[in-house]
């Protein structure tokens, strides 16, 4: 995981900037400087998902579903994938183009049940990496894909312009793009990560389908002609 700006860490461990200040001077925190900037590993036992992205990460569904039980996950390759989501896409766009709104993020096994039950149009969790690499109730992965994923949007800024920034500038696994005005979907991969762009285009009658498709220095290509 990318160390992290003052900023960032302060606001993962849930202190002051004094208080990280007097935490680096003590010798209480691993850091480099960079000029006149600190990056800082986080001390052991804290989460990249403890920054307020991270829990948007985790709680997405608190006022979409009635799930009343936690949504953490329990796969140790969950928790890094997702904590990987944060640190080197999610983080990077808050810094540079400003909040994403996720609206669908991690779901665990007894979040995606409530879901398939209640709810199940448009979702595909055997594919989707929503669920990371959590099992099922017979110990199946979920999604045989592994890796991390949310859909998420920016008040104000068109999607296209998210996603050319993803492109040019992150590691991601996949991106779905469903138009300038709506979320969409990335995703990680801890290993091998695609770098993979799909167009989704919509019939008259609202069923999606897949349009055009790049990976890698191709997909750069094709965000630049959203």
């Amino acid at each position: 995981m990318q160390k992290l700006n003052s900023r960032d860490t302060a606001q993962t461990l849930n202190i002051s900037d004094c208080e990280l200040m007097h935490l680096r001077e003590q010798g209480g925190i691993a850091y480099e400087k960079r000029g006149r900037a600190f990056f800082y590993s986080l001390p052991a036992g804290h989460s990249v998902l403890a920054h307020p992205i991270g829990r948007d990460l985790l709680n997405w569904y608190i006022g979409r579903h009635d799930f009343l039980q936690s949504n953490e996950p329990i796969n140790d390759s969950s928790t890094l994938a997702l904590e990987e989501l944060v640190s080197e896409i999610l983080l990077p766009i808050n810094r540079t183009l400003g909040k994403p709104i996720i609206t669908y993020g991690f779901t665990s096994f007894p979040l995606k049940k409530f879901i398939q039950k209640a709810s199940p149009s448009g979702t595909a969790p055997t594919l989707d990496q929503h669920s990371s690499h959590e099992t099922n109730s017979v110990g199946k992965q979920i999604c045989s894909r592994g890796g991390a994923a949310c859909d998420f949007y920016m008040e104000g800024v068109p999607t296209s312009n998210i996603v050319r920034f993803i492109t040019q500038k992150l590691n991601y696994d996949r991106i779905y793009y469903y138009g300038n005005n709506r979320p969409l979907h990335v995703s990680i991969h801890l290993t091998d990560p695609l770098k993979h762009l799909q167009i989704m285009g919509e019939s008259e009658n609202g069923r999606r389908y897949p349009g055009k498709k790049a990976f890698g220095d191709r997909a750069v290509i094709l965000a630049e002609g959203l």
